[in-house]
């Protein structure tokens, strides 16, 4: 009896010894799975450890923007005037956040610092170019040597108008680009925009203009009878003027705006012009472009002896019932093919919009010729035959013109209520062209001026640049790219907001599904551990 009593107390103590043993294991296994965790997730906020799950890839820049800034050397800060755990917290901000972290996490050149203006609100002091300039929480600066921009928190979204509040696209990796690559150039180019002939940038067309800081430009309005162009000016652009530019020749002004164009052209630079059919003739500017080859259609009515623009009309590739709201057909040879090329590159490019627009004729000093692709065997070009218009005067000015979107056959041309003509399959309404001219700087190396045209300003419009359906604003790009001396940031996609669940949580039911990822586990092995020790203590 005495033996067994022994033996019933050594299993009791072995028993409990073996207990103890595996409570101190689990208990060390729950430790080290919230340590595996904390330490993890430090990692992973360090190193960008995390699987991005979005449909649009909203935490993932793109092999095309890692490109466009892989020959970026200066070193770039980007300044968020907010902590990391407020930008994390705030679903847009945070966007914003993992790119310049991924940026930074590629690029060694690239930093991030976090400025808190809540506390401290004169750390920003040095990024304000007035004293009434306002910096918020939101906004995000970039600095590079003596060059800095300040973007508000909407610069890297895009919405439906001026006044929504809800974005329904992530632009981040353009703004991103051009910022950088505007604050580490020595001179960003200047796009001047011509004012004092009725020019109206209304808050319907304020897109333009974000195109053209988006591809780099520093915008300055310019009244051309009163102002000098700036010798950084490398683009003019010319929207929906409804008065004539000044000239000499009436007797009136000792000043003329055509001239200054023209010697502006001279140095080998671009202008973009946007006319519209509903604003009268004018007949200085016009005569102007006219030694440029473009020519905009009007029809005189022997009804009345009046003359009226024309508009391009085709009910069968129109997006409104009148017909006046058309799709433009690509042209797929020239240099006005080139500027469009890697939009085609896609199965189905994008859709590019014109509305209301004058079409575009050469003028009876311009020649048209037909291309040949057997007769320039060496040419690496297309393949191809198209036709152009040339001009060359007896100074040696040689200017080219080609058509960079046209009409389908199927449309017509309207005017005083009139159809005056019609479209066929050789011979389409020209939409948009561009004219080179080209003079040679050296012995063995020339270089360009260009002058861009299109007879709609509704073609920059806010409803056609901001939609994911229309190509306008990467076709604008692509043209600036084109014409312009210095690189912009073209080819980069905007990421569409996918509403799922995941996305759609708030910050405190995705704190609640973390924490019971984390705790959930531990307290499983805990319970069974428990009850393995239970079991061993009575078995």
């Amino acid at each position: 009896m005495k033996i067994n009593r022994i033996n019933r107390t050594g299993a009791k103590s072995r028993a409990l010894r073996y207990g103890s043993v595996s409570a101190v294991l689990s208990i060390l296994l729950i430790a080290a799975v919230i340590l595996v965790n904390v330490i993890f997730s430090m990692l992973a906020d360090k190193y960008l450890w995390y699987v991005d799950m979005t449909k649009a890839d909203l935490y993932t820049l793109s092999d095309a923007c890692f490109d466009l800034l892989s020959n970026v050397t200066e070193d770039v800060t980007i300044y968020f005037c907010d902590q990391p755990d407020n930008l994390e917290d705030n679903t847009t901000q945070r966007y914003v956040h993992h790119t310049a972290l991924e940026l930074a996490n590629k690029f060694p050149n690239v930093h991030i610092k976090y400025l808190d203006i809540w506390k401290n609100p004169s750390s920003v002091d040095k990024f304000k170019r007035s004293s009434d300039e306002a910096i918020y929480s939101t906004s995000v600066i970039f600095e590079s040597g003596t060059e800095w921009a300040t973007y508000a928190l909407r610069s890297f979204f895009t919405f439906n108008t001026t006044t929504d509040t809800e974005p329904w696209a992530y632009s981040g990796e353009k703004t991103f680009s051009s910022a950088i690559l505007s604050v580490t150039k020595a001179e960003s180019p200047i796009a001047c925009i011509t004012q004092n002939h009725g020019e109206t940038f209304n808050s319907d067309a304020s897109a333009l203009l974000d195109v053209l800081v988006e591809t780099g430009y520093r915008i300055q309005p310019i009244n051309l009878a009163t102002e000098e162009i700036p010798e950084e000016c490398r683009l003019m652009v010319v929207y929906n003027p409804t008065d004539d530019f000044l000239v000499k020749e009436e007797g009136i002004s000792d000043i003329s705006e055509i001239s200054k164009l023209d010697v502006f052209l001279d140095g080998l630079n671009a202008m973009m012009v946007f006319m519209s059919p509903d604003n009268p003739k004018l007949p200085h500017f016009e005569e102007y472009l006219e030694e440029w080859g473009i020519k905009f259609l009007r029809y005189t009515d022997p009804a009345d002896g009046r003359e009226y623009s024309a508009k391009v009309k085709d009910s069968q590739n129109a997006l409104t019932q009148d017909g006046l709201t058309i799709i433009g057909d690509y042209t797929t040879s020239g240099l006005g093919a080139s500027i469009h090329k890697d939009m085609r590159a896609y199965g189905t490019p994008a859709k590019v919009v014109f509305k209301n627009v004058m079409p575009i004729v050469y003028p009876d000093t311009y020649q048209i010729v037909t291309y040949h692709p057997e007769d320039n065997p060496e040419s690496s070009g297309t393949t191809e035959q198209f036709t152009y218009g040339t001009y060359m005067s007896s100074a040696g000015v040689n200017r080219d013109i080609y058509d960079v979107f046209t009409s389908y056959p199927t449309a017509e041309t309207v005017a005083n209520g009139k159809t005056i003509g019609s479209a066929n399959e050789t011979d389409k309404y020209r939409l948009m062209t561009v004219t080179r001219e080209q003079r040679m700087i050296d012995n063995s190396n020339a270089d360009s001026s260009y002058v861009w045209a299109c007879g709609s300003i509704d073609f920059a419009k806010n409803v056609f640049l901001q939609s994911n359906t229309y190509g306008n604003t990467d076709l604008l790009m692509y043209s600036m790219h084109t014409m312009g001396k210095e690189f912009v940031p073209v080819g980069l996609e905007l990421k569409i907001f996918d509403n799922t669940k995941i996305e759609g949580l708030t910050t405190a039911a995705a704190d609640q599904y973390t924490w019971t990822l984390i705790i959930l586990p531990a307290a499983i092995t805990f319970v069974v551990g428990s009850v393995v020790i239970i079991r061993r203590k009575y078995s």
